[in-house]
């Protein structure tokens, strides 16, 4: 044994080894001169910088090899960690460059894919596209039928600050005045308050203030300037679960006296990532919300004069599909739960990460 040593000690000079291995008369400083090589390539790949190649033999020169094989498994690692729909306030405990560092349709993920809004905002820089064009609210004892193309368009200001435009765009109104037109612009700001604790039950939670516009409306889908605001909450459950749910009050126009009253609005889902977290299906409803639904105009309000309550309530279920790291498929149908509600809800749509 000793003379295999003694062999292995000679033979420094020629492994690209300083020569203090065989004065501090250490056998196995070899072994943990190339672990520390390797290791400052896999940190220095991780980091995005080439790793030092002074001092490397032909014998243990795998840092080419190495650097791939250590970014390849850093991609998979920070790919998997920021996928899904379930606990993404973990994308938070990555280091903002890491972060921000590309796009994710994943992590905060899309909010026009269902009726709540998550409580995550976009990072500083980034933006998503959000389109609903095959859109459909059936009609209900106080609305008419309605095709719509709804988007959503969001930007990071900050790492939590979201600038958000939103509407039901170009759309078709039935009823006695069916007619095309563009409906008004919408206008949100979301604030990101806090971020999920799990370990005592507290929810992540964001704000969002919006105002609903005049612009670009046409008599049958224009309400009036109507401001509202909304408390986002995203809450991880057992059996891998998020629950999301929003909290919240906006001003509507009332079709009978025209005077304008402020409603309360409550919308929930619950849903869960499948196969490898590319999928995810939810079920969600709302109570009465009134900032992505428009009432349209009513000609004859007479038969509802006795009528004090007109809060619509609807219940379904859908998907969102991951493609790749910038889009995201999604579609939902959900069915009215009273008279006001719409009798059928649904839509099919896409985002897009930049």
């Amino acid at each position: 044994m000793r003379a295999s040593i003694t062999w292995i000690l000679a033979f420094l000079p020629e492994l690209g080894f300083a020569a203090t291995s065989s004065e501090n008369n250490d056998p196995f400083d070899v072994f943990r001169e190339h672990g520390r090589r390797q290791a400052e390539a896999s940190w220095a790949t991780g980091v995005d910088q080439k790793p030092d190649q002074h001092d490397q033999s032909a014998d243990f020169d795998l840092s080419a090899t190495f650097k791939a094989h250590a970014h390849q498994n850093t991609k998979k690692d920070l790919d998997s960690f920021l996928r899904g729909r379930y606990q993404r306030s973990r994308a938070r405990q990555l280091e903002t460059a890491a972060w921000r560092a590309k796009p994710n349709i994943s992590n905060p993920g899309t909010d026009l894919a269902n009726f709540p809004d998550s409580a995550f905002t976009l990072p500083q820089g980034r933006a998503y596209v959000e389109l609903a064009p095959f859109s459909y609210y059936g009609r209900s004892s106080i609305q008419p039928q309605e095709f719509a193309t709804e988007y959503l368009i969001r930007y990071g200001a900050t790492d939590d600050i979201e600038l958000r435009l939103f509407g039901s765009g170009y759309n078709w109104v039935g009823g006695q005045t069916s007619a095309w037109s563009f409906a008004p612009l919408g206008f949100d700001v979301k604030i990101q308050s806090w971020l999920e604790r799990p370990e005592y039950y507290i929810p992540a939670m964001g704000v969002e203030v919006y105002v609903q516009t005049e612009w670009l409306g046409n008599t049958a889908t224009n309400g009036g300037t109507q401001p509202g605001v909304s408390f986002n909450f995203d809450q991880s459950l057992p059996w891998d679960i998020d629950f999301e749910y929003n909290l919240g009050a906006a001003r509507v126009q009332d079709f009978q006296s025209g005077e304008n009253e402020w409603e309360f609005g409550f919308s929930w889902a619950f849903q869960r990532d499948f196969f490898n977290k590319d999928l995810a299906l939810f079920i969600h409803g709302y109570h009465d919300t009134t900032r992505r639904r428009r009432n349209a105009f009513i000609a004859d309000p007479s038969p509802f004069d006795d009528i004090t309550d007109f809060a619509e309530d609807a219940v379904g279920g859908g998907f969102i599909w991951t493609a790749n790291d910038r889009l995201a498929i999604f579609g939902q149908t959900s069915a009215g739960l009273n008279e006001f509600a719409p009798g059928l809800l649904s839509y099919a749509g896409f985002a897009v990460a930049f």
